[in-house]
């Protein structure tokens, strides 16, 4: 039978792989106590039981850093939305939260809700940890205009970014350019300026606030990088032909920068993307590979809930996406736990040393081998108690 922890249990995991955010180590045991890794790879004290969950891999829960809880997939985006009462909305981001938590995603940063609702599912230990966005920052009638954050340029963007900071908000969200499902802007074409986006990250940094910057265009994210945002989400490079055309000098200096991406990867194994992305997706697929070659950090930032095949629990299919751009296995496994963590700034997330959060995923099979076996999920652990039903047996 599966066992169930308190809040304050000692106790250890013993795999047949562990992964520590960084690295696959020989040892593959983790101490667990009041809802902290205590030690890993060293002899467990005598006095303290030893659950032996066999031929899985142990890993950091994961780390999504783009999600949008209150969508579920059915329809365009504003269809998703309205005439939805803010509590069902509420309800909605919980059901999501819960769904991702259970796939593995201990993690996740919701970049877009409407009315900020989702800010009151902090702290909830049924859920991820999750930091929010509320609405996203948006030019009058621009990209998801229809989630309540319009803003006009200059002044608009101080008032905009004071509020998200009066509401505490742990992130704010920009619109840097228009996006492909809301046709009002077109995805190439910048909606706000480079001046304004330094103002939103002056006056989130001097509240301890990260910036996220969704761009398509070059433009936009050129100015991006200039601003200093702490991530790029999307970052397709496109050009007024709706092809990535990125120059070598753009790509050096996004590798260079502290901006990091913030990758659209991530789809069920029946899931298939509109056939406008579908055309771009190797050369996509090159452009993040040059930014990871020269040393820039490419993260998960999934998306997830704005179609049916990308569920608020799709992090665990995205590692064949991270290979796909020249990253190893283990380089993918880094990206999608600490590589996350660190982009958050969340330095107790995505990963398995003394001290951090005992946030786990265990997973059949080896994904070092088979990157797809990270998505045969068998037990997950938010602060140190299983959250699923069923799952390996400890013995």
């Amino acid at each position: 039978m599966t066992v169930r922890h308190g809040p304050a249990g000692r106790f250890a995991l013993r795999a047949q792989r562990l992964f520590d955010g960084e690295r696959f180590i020989d040892s593959p045991v983790a101490l667990i106590e009041d809802e902290r890794i205590t030690a890993v790879g060293a002899d467990v004290p005598d006095d303290v039981t030893t659950h032996d969950l066999g031929a899985v891999t142990l890993l950091p829960g994961l780390v999504d850093c783009h999600q949008h809880l209150v969508f579920d997939g059915k329809g365009t985006l504003e269809e998703q939305v309205s005439g939805v009462s803010d509590a069902d909305l509420r309800s909605r981001a919980r059901a999501s939260a819960r769904r991702a938590l259970l796939g593995g995603t201990t993690t996740l940063r919701d970049l877009g809700d409407r009315n900020y609702v989702t800010l009151d599912l902090r702290g909830d230990p049924e859920m991820p940890t999750i930091a929010c966005a509320g609405p996203p920052i948006t030019i009058v009638g621009g990209h998801c205009w229809y989630l309540g954050g319009e803003a006009t340029p200059g002044d608009g963007m101080v008032t905009a970014v004071r509020e998200r900071i009066e509401r505490g908000c742990d992130t704010v969200k920009i619109m840097v350019t228009g996006g492909f499902l809301t046709p009002a802007t077109p995805m190439w074409k910048s909606q706000f300026e480079l001046e304004d986006i330094r103002t939103a990250v002056q006056e989130a940094r001097a509240a301890g606030m990260t910036v996220a910057a969704h761009c398509h265009g070059l433009q936009g994210i050129s100015d991006a990088i200039d601003a200093g945002v702490d991530t790029i989400e999307h970052c397709t490079f496109l050009d007024e032909t709706m092809t990535p055309a990125p120059s070598t000098d753009l790509l050096e200096r996004l590798a260079k920068s502290d901006t990091t991406v913030s990758a659209t990867f991530g789809l069920t194994p029946n899931g298939a993307m509109p056939e406008a992305f579908e055309r771009i997706l190797s050369d996509i697929r090159s452009a993040f590979g040059e930014v990871h070659t020269r040393g820039g950090r490419v993260v998960l930032g999934s998306d997830a809930g704005i179609d049916e095949f990308k569920p608020h629990d799709v992090a665990h299919y995205s590692m064949g996406d991270f290979v796909a751009i020249g990253m190893s296995p283990v380089e993918a496994l880094q990206a999608l736990t600490i590589g996350g963590a660190d982009t958050l700034k969340m330095p107790r997330k995505g990963r398995i040393v003394p001290g951090a959060d005992a946030d786990l995923l265990a997973v059949q099979g080896d994904p070092e081998s088979n990157p797809a076996d990270l998505s045969q999920v068998e037990q997950v652990w938010r602060a140190g108690r299983p959250v699923r039903e069923s799952g390996p047996a400890f013995n």
